[in-house]
């Protein structure tokens, strides 16, 4: 069996689902016209497909409002106004910290805090002694799952500090669809 393309309306967003041979859901907003896909596995109900986006409509959104809003047109962005960036960082700072309260207790490790900056080559980091984390605000330009995968990536720090075998095996056994995220991130600038 190939793969298959079809519609899927959640509360009036039309949903363009491809079914292909993947292990996990994504996610993706195109920034050309705000426009929704979501990839799934062959084998995934319509039901799981709907919980999945509608979990996820309010970014679905707010993301389909800010790419529509720029008329399809791909221009330079103008800077950001002190306000609007210091905004920004707040937001991704909640989303960042409601997914550590979420995953301290599955990964029996707590985080000292969160901070959100512009970083130019690194996603996150964490300062293995505190337990601090820094998180790339470009992070906010990306699908949800790669907030996700680089916080409990940067978590995982706090169990293993190297990128060794134990780590990746921490990685694998409470993020498995890790090596899908990591690779889109790494096609993408970090900045």
């Amino acid at each position: 069996m190939g793969d298959r393309t079809y519609q899927m309306d959640i509360d009036g967003i039309a949903i363009t689902v491809i079914k292909k041979h993947i292990k996990n859901m994504y996610l993706r907003v195109k920034k050309e016209d705000g426009s929704v896909l979501i990839s799934a596995p062959l084998r995934m109900s319509d039901d799981c497909i709907r919980a999945f986006a509608k979990e996820r409509e309010g970014w679905i959104r707010k993301y389909r409002q800010k790419y529509e809003k720029a008329d399809g047109k791909r221009k330079e962005t103008p800077a950001l106004s002190k306000a609007e960036l210091e905004e920004q960082k707040r937001f991704l700072k909640r989303e960042a910290e409601s997914l550590v309260k979420k995953w301290e207790p599955v990964m029996g490790v707590s985080v000292s805090g969160v901070t959100i900056r512009q970083m130019k080559t690194r996603w996150g980091s964490c300062n293995v002694k505190s337990h601090h984390i820094n998180l790339n605000l470009a992070l906010l330009k990306k699908p949800p799952e790669c907030l996700e995968y680089v916080v409990v990536h940067e978590m995982t720090h706090i169990l293993e500090a190297g990128h060794n075998a134990v780590f990746w095996g921490y990685m694998t056994k409470f993020y498995p669809a890790w090596k899908q995220v990591r690779s889109y991130l790494r096609n993408e600038e970090a900045r």
